[in-house]
């Protein structure tokens, strides 16, 4: 337990103290501190502990506090205050954050919690729901200016010294023609240098990149990613202009592709932490160590259909883990690599080829170095040339086959639609050791026959 929350539990499980004394102390830790700090806070006490402080210091749990709280701490935040304790903070919130707020809550909390929005803040978080989950539209802000291009610089500049919701902070201004299509954009330094009675559409910069607000936001990103933009103006289907994405609103859509990534690799979920329940998590990963579980079925059976040669060369019992071992870390080393350049759009469709060349042929140099490696080890220990050469023969094929299964996986999987990252890990570990005992057992074979 962190020290704050240390000093928290102390203080509300001291028995001389009283709770003015209580809540004194806990006000004065607390006060300054970020609502992320005290969601920490109610996060690490014990059950009957944070049932104490709430009743202690409820000021201090606001609706800044709650929506920093992960489940189920927030909603047995909200079991035991009800929706009503927030009401006069809702205001401090961000759209993103009432978003995430309100589709946490169940059907009956979420009118209540409707209602009490203000009536400004209730039409933009209903009209930002409207768009899909993972879309733009769901993370675009509305604090630009968007003026006609026949406006001359003086009109301009009139306009927004009297526009009363003008943005605190703006670089520049959109413009639109009198369909009200987005046409380009002008800086303000542009715009406070130019002549005043020069037309807008005279000054323009035409070139301008904008992003529907249907599209994915990991398009966004790698717009922002590709073109260094700090904002993109955000369109409907008829190109007017309807919002603004900022390259710092997609600071946790990184985060958020990052960690869904790793979880396909590694086979978990993004819900598979401390707070979500044992069985919960248990079915989630069940469907994928299913490969796991093929992997151990396939294994035994390929092994007992060489048991013959087996038993007449008890060496290969000892050196047969190695050939399993091998292929499936090739192969997820690989197509870690792969994943990687596919998320940060490193390679483009006519390098597939090029790509899967490249790195199955480093699977050929790989396995020989490693076998020949191997190999003398297995002369040295087993004086056998026929074994040291099996085995370098066996991973060369391993480190080659694991190879192209590594960059060819991810590449089939991106180019029907699915994400890279689902070929990876059990799957590519299944597909590898099966086929390193098949190599092993069969070259076996052929050599000592």
């Amino acid at each position: 337990m962190p020290r704050i929350s240390r000093k928290i539990s102390n203080i509300i499980n001291n028995e001389i103290c009283n709770d003015e004394m209580k809540i004194k102390k806990i006000s004065h830790i607390l006060n300054n501190k970020h609502p992320a700090d005290i969601s920490d806070v109610i996060e690490d006490l014990d059950s009957d502990s944070r049932q104490i402080f709430f009743k202690l210091v409820p000021q201090l749990v606001d609706s800044r506090v709650l929506v920093n709280l992960v489940n189920p701490y927030r909603t047995k935040t909200i079991a035991f205050f009800g929706l009503d304790h927030f009401k006069n903070s809702i205001h401090l919130l961000k759209k993103d954050e009432l978003i995430e707020l309100v589709e946490q809550l169940n059907v009956k909390d979420r009118k209540q919690f409707f209602e009490m929005m203000p009536k400004k803040m209730k039409a933009i978080v209903k009209f930002l729901m409207a768009y899909p989950e993972n879309s733009v539209g769901r993370n675009m802000s509305f604090d630009f200016i968007l003026i006609s291009e026949n406006l001359s610089v003086e009109e301009t500049l009139k306009y927004i010294k009297k526009k009363k919701d003008a943005p605190d902070s703006c670089s520049e201004i959109f413009i639109e023609d009198d369909n009200h299509k987005l046409t380009g954009l002008i800086s303000l330094t542009r715009l406070l240098k130019s002549h005043k009675k020069k037309k807008l559409k005279d000054i323009e910069s035409p070139d301008i990149i904008e992003i529907a607000a249907t599209d994915d936001q990991e398009i966004a990103y790698n717009l922002f990613n590709k073109y260094h933009f700090v904002r993109l103006p955000v369109v409907d289907r008829n190109n007017h202009m309807i919002g603004l994405i900022r390259s710092a609103d997609l600071i946790d859509i990184a985060q958020e592709e990052i960690t869904e990534d790793f979880n396909q690799l590694t086979g978990t979920s993004e819900d598979d932490e401390a707070n979500t329940s044992l069985i919960m998590n248990c079915f989630k990963r069940l469907r994928w160590l299913s490969f796991a579980v093929i992997n151990t079925l396939l294994s035994p059976f390929i092994i007992s259909l060489f048991q013959n040669i087996i038993q007449q060369t008890v060496a290969l019992a000892v050196l047969m883990p190695i050939a399993g071992a091998l292929g499936g870390n090739i192969g997820i080393q690989t197509a870690s690599v792969v994943i990687k350049a596919f998320s940060a759009k490193e390679f483009r469709e006519a390098q597939y080829s090029k790509v899967v060349k490249k790195e199955t042929l480093m699977g050929v140099f790989n396995g020989l170095m490693i076998g020949l490696f191997l190999g003398a080890t297995v002369l040295f220990w087993f004086n056998d040339i026929r074994l040291s050469l099996l085995l370098l023969g066996t991973m060369v094929f391993c480190a080659t086959w694991a190879s192209f299964i590594g960059v060819a996986l991810p590449i089939i999987f991106y180019r029907f639609g699915y994400d890279s990252s689902l070929s990876s890990g059990p799957l590519i570990t299944t597909i590898t050791d099966v086929s390193g005992y098949i190599a092993f057992l069969g070259l076996a074979h052929i050599f000592l026959s």
